[in-house]
């Protein structure tokens, strides 16, 4: 080879190295693409405005201390009218006092019975808000005109409350619709009255007029509920599942309007308009035996009777097999329609129980059916968990003698009761009032779920006063089993068929793998309640501390006593005492002696709480 020839290897033969077509790309610039994130509620308030809406939490609670001593004054001072007089003041200021009194109808365990139950008849209503300013959300929220939406939308609201005005209108499609628009300004409104009930119940705290930190679950409880009433977001996917869930299984005679998700927003939920009669009119109608409402149910082959056992059939569904219930399954959200089809709407307020609650509910019924009330007992006792240390024995017998009085009231005659009676009300007021006694604080949730289901058998009862809130339970039983028996159907069916599933050898084999444990578990987890192991400090090592946390603040209030006196005697351009003469004249101050009282009253107060408990033994 010549070194001036090229080596052939290097040489592109004529033809084979070309130019090829390709696919042109866009321009993107990566750094413009957000993150996606789930986006949460949130209202941004002054301090100003919280202190504005303390001045108003006062002007409530003084008037209401006021009335009530006015009534022990003339001599007519009762639990009835007490509470009588809360719910007026609530309903008065209205907003967030309307939403509070509603948390609080739901704390049995905080407040007595009497309280809640006329907490629980509070309606929400308000002066609705001008439609310009509905209009301009709407339209804010849509990105279009009013008309680009809507053929139709009257201005006149059908309902007004505190957190919403609701419209009803006609889509470009021809659709009749409800339009809810969030009241302009409330989620600001509620911040500031969170802030300033969480600064009251810290004081009340800090005075022990309530055990220190025995209100902090309800100030957060509080918070998540108001949050929630302001989250149409999620109150419209809520509703839209459960209208999904309700398709899947099969049954025709319950469902939620179609929401219309691309229309509603943070501001703004839009779902079509259900056609029926509200079940509040309804119950009047029976109630009253007004003829021209009955007529109408009729027209609509609307049978009470039959509407009562679906209402049951579709609470138990809600908590046992839905991934969420109702909370507020009141008249006013659940719509008739024909052939007896229940509506529910407004899905604000749901709730939600963990595996454990539900199979202590589902044993609570078993052993209802049994007539067995000892058990039944003993499931109530999940419901309660975490305990504090109380006598478990003895709590579980005075639960057992409420349960006791439901199962004779179940086996009496339905004419000789009242309707009350012949709902599971005995059994959970029974131990509402027992978790009051022992400073048990309950699962909000557990909360949500047993009002609405006293809700529910309330109403039932009004439609149909022989029914069996526990048969109807069983007979909703019957369609998970058949449920269960098409899915191991469907299964083995498949297998027969080589239809194999990759997953089932996993699943089998972690079954195997964790069967052991649970076998060993079982039993202690069923009889064993958890406890509120912050509680179990012993009693003596809670009063030292008690008192080394005392004595740290009488030396902190003493040591600024003593620079406040040399300030002053400094700045009059007085001589400077001796200590021993500075702590004679401290020592003898009001001031002084006022804030040493109120201190040793706290911590005493403190100390006396814990001394109430009672001691596990070891």
């Amino acid at each position: 080879m010549r070194a001036s020839e090229t080596p052939a290897i290097n040489r592109p033969s004529s033809g084979v190295v070309a130019e090829l077509p390709r696919r042109q790309f866009f321009e993107v610039s990566y750094g413009d693409v957000p993150l996606s994130q789930m986006k949460f509620v949130s209202f941004q308030t002054k301090r100003v405005n919280s202190f504005e809406r303390l001045f108003t939490w006062l002007k409530l609670l003084t008037s209401l201390l006021l009335n009530v001593l006015t009534d022990i004054i003339l001599g007519r001072d009762s639990m009835q009218r007490r509470a009588l007089r809360l719910r007026s003041v609530f309903e008065r200021e209205g907003g967030s006092f309307v939403k509070l009194g509603i948390h609080l109808s739901i704390r049995v365990d905080f407040l007595p019975w009497i309280f809640c139950n006329e907490l629980s008849r509070m309606t929400d209503r308000m002066k609705p808000f001008p439609v310009t300013e509905a209009i301009s959300i709407i339209e804010r929220s849509t990105g279009k005109p009013l008309s680009a939406t809507f053929s139709q939308f009257d201005p006149e609201p059908i309902h007004s409350s505190s957190v919403v005005n609701t419209y009803q209108a006609i889509l470009r499609s021809g659709i009749k619709v409800v339009v809810k628009v969030r009241r302009p300004g409330i989620g600001e409104q509620f911040m500031a009255d969170l802030q300033a009930f969480d600064w009251l119940l810290s004081f009340a705290e800090f005075l022990t007029i309530f055990r220190p930190g025995f209100t902090r679950e309800i100030r957060r409880e509080f918070r998540n509920l108001l949050i929630e009433e302001l989250d149409f977001v999620q109150e419209a996917r809520r509703q839209d599942a459960f209208r999904r869930a309700a398709a899947k299984t099969g049954k025709e005679f319950f469902s939620a309007p179609h929401i219309y998700l691309d229309l509603s927003s943070e501001e703004v939920v839009v779902y079509e308009f259900a056609d029926g009669m509200w079940l509040w009119e309804l119950l009047a109608g029976i109630e009253a035996g007004n003829e021209t409402v009955l007529a109408q149910a009729r027209e609509m082959n609307i049978d009470p009777q039959k509407v009562a056992k679906r209402l049951l059939w579709v609470n138990n569904w809600s908590w046992e097999e839905n991934l969420f219930f109702h909370a507020d399954p009141y008249p006013t959200n659940i719509l008739i329609g024909r052939n007896s089809t229940v509506y529910l709407i407004n899905f604000n307020s749901t709730g939600t129980l963990s595996s454990s609650k539900r199979q202590a509910i589902r044993q609570n019924l078993y052993y209802a059916a049994k007539r067995d009330p000892q058990n039944m007992a003993r499931s109530s006792l999940v419901l309660m968990e975490p305990l504090p240390p109380i006598d478990i024995i003895e709590l579980t017998q005075e639960l057992e003698s409420y349960n006791w009085q439901m199962i004779y009231a179940l086996e009496a005659a339905p004419e000789s009761l009242s309707w009350q009676e012949r709902t599971s009300v005995i059994q959970w007021i029974g131990m509402m009032h027992l978790a009051r006694k022992n400073g048990i604080v309950m699962d909000i949730q557990v909360l949500r779920m047993l009002r609405a289901t006293l809700v529910v058998e309330t109403i039932a009862m009004h439609l149909h006063p022989k029914i069996n809130f526990v048969q109807q339970y069983w007979k909703f039983d019957r369609f998970r089993a058949e449920q269960a028996r098409r899915r191991v159907t469907n299964s083995i069916r498949d297998q027969l068929e080589g239809k194999t599933n990759e997953h089932l050898v996993i699943r089998v084999d972690r079954v195997l793998h964790t069967i052991e444990d649970l076998i060993l578990r079982a039993r202690h987890m069923l009889t064993l309640p958890s406890m509120n192991f912050s509680s179990l400090m012993s009693k003596w090592s809670f009063g030292f501390y008690i008192l080394f946390r005392y004595l740290g603040h009488l030396l902190g209030i003493t040591a600024l006593a003593v620079i406040s006196g040399y300030a002053v005697f400094y700045f009059n351009g007085q001589e400077m005492p001796s200590l021993p003469d500075l702590l004679k004249l401290i020592v003898t101050n009001l001031v002084y002696l006022l804030s040493l009282l109120v201190l040793t009253f706290i911590n005493a107060r403190t100390v006396l709480f814990r001394m109430d408990d009672k001691e596990i033994p070891q």
